[in-house]
């Protein structure tokens, strides 16, 4: 559980990466990966002070991986007129793992050394593995291709009336293929463009065959470098369709997160949303690594199953004092006094009550109950410190 995970552009409009999330990756998960290209490292020395990112790239927080080519479909126009497109596989000399990220970072500090050691830092990764062919199959299966089309288009533009029955079919060509739609793209661009700036992106069918071609990029760097992906919103209603197992397991530990951050930070998403609106510095994040490490190392050992709230819980109690005393009495009272449910820690209906992180008091009492470290000396002290709402609260009043 929570063993690596990989962040690359966001499919669709909006930001390139989802920095608070990232924030939250680098305190629970083992490994975390970034697959860039140019405008990814310059997006993330804009929202992560520069030295402070390369800290957590050069010490191996973060493993940043430089894209030495991109995937795309490219578009040309037969004698008749119709659009022809064809996959192809594409690099420039202009933009490669030498050049780029020590360019970009010298534009944003004007420190050539520490512009060289950022460079050094980074590994090459490419889409030599990536099978088009394979891409291309799964274009040609309209059952799957079309309602993944529909969803697009409902979630870019949702107030563009479709077809009773879509049609967004391909038909091969002796250079590329054709798509054959009853799509009206004038009218759906007229309602996509009252969110989304004509200078960011049309849909067209290229468009949406990009969108869904992204997606299997996500699983094709899953499988490469064996770890779940974060995906952005519109991917997720994409990769819906194929019911992805590593998608699922990302999205489970996503809703795992929330309830252990409902129960200990008091709010699902304090990490995330405390980066985003900028409440808390990414480098107070950074500071909590290193006092992270006890608690990665026991997510870890948790199994892919298993309920992160009640093994949390249980894990503060095993092996101690607490664990010896009857659940009906005394451990009943310790818990419930302290606002956690006895049916998180396999008591059956006997405890009702869920509550919130614990007190001063109560984390006095357990640490003396318990021998040795446990979770929570972690997500009840430093963590608690930073990102609870009270202590947010507290540092903004």
């Amino acid at each position: 559980m929570f063993d690596r995970i990989i962040f690359k552009n966001q499919t669709g409009y909006g930001p390139l990466i989802d920095v608070g999330a990232v924030a939250e990756a680098l305190l629970f998960y083992g490994h975390v990966s970034i697959i860039a290209n140019s405008g990814t490292i310059k997006y993330l020395l804009t929202q992560i002070p520069p030295f402070v990112f390369l800290d957590l790239v050069h010490s191996k927080r973060i493993t940043l991986f430089y894209v030495s080519d991109q995937v795309g479909i490219r578009t040309t126009e037969r004698r008749d007129h119709l659009p022809l497109h064809d996959l192809v596989t594409f690099s420039s000399p202009q933009h490669t793992i030498n050049k780029v990220p020590p360019e970009v970072f010298y534009e944003r500090t004007q420190n050539r050394l520490a512009s060289r050691q950022f460079a050094k830092a980074i590994q090459s990764i490419d889409h030599d593995l990536f099978d088009q062919r394979a891409v291309l199959s799964s274009f040609e299966n309209f059952e799957l291709l079309e309602p993944v089309v529909s969803s697009i288009i409902h979630t870019l533009a949702p107030q563009y009336k479709q077809p009773d029955n879509v049609r967004f079919r391909i038909e091969r060509e002796n250079q590329g293929f054709i798509v054959n739609t009853n799509i009206n793209f004038p009218n759906l661009n007229t309602e996509y463009h009252y969110s989304v700036p004509k200078e960011h992106s049309s849909i067209s069918p290229a468009y949406l065959l990009s969108l869904f071609q992204s997606t299997q990029e996500d699983l094709y760097f899953a499988a490469r470098l064996d770890s779940e992906v974060a995906v952005s919103f519109l991917s997720r209603k994409i990769h819906s369709q194929s019911l992805n197992s590593i998608l699922n397991r990302r999205f489970g530990n996503e809703k795992q997160i929330e309830a252990f951050g409902d129960l200990t930070l008091d709010s699902g998403h304090a990490i995330r949303e405390s980066v985003n609106s900028g409440k808390v510095p990414f480098a107070e994040v950074v500071r909590l690594l290193d006092k992270a490490d006890k608690f990665r190392e026991w997510l870890e050992k948790q199994p892919p199953d298993a309920s992160l709230v009640k093994n949390y819980y249980r894990a503060i109690i095993e092996n101690s004092l607490v664990e010896k005393l009857p659940v009906k009495t005394t451990r009943w009272g310790i818990f419930t006094a302290a606002g956690i449910g006895m049916d998180l820690l396999g008591a059956g209906g006997i405890g009702t009550s869920i509550g919130v992180s614990l007190g001063a008091f109560d984390t006095f009492v357990l640490d003396k109950l318990i021998d040795g470290w446990k979770p929570h000396h972690f997500v009840e002290g430093e963590l608690g410190k930073v990102f609870s709402k009270k202590s947010i609260k507290n540092e903004h009043d």
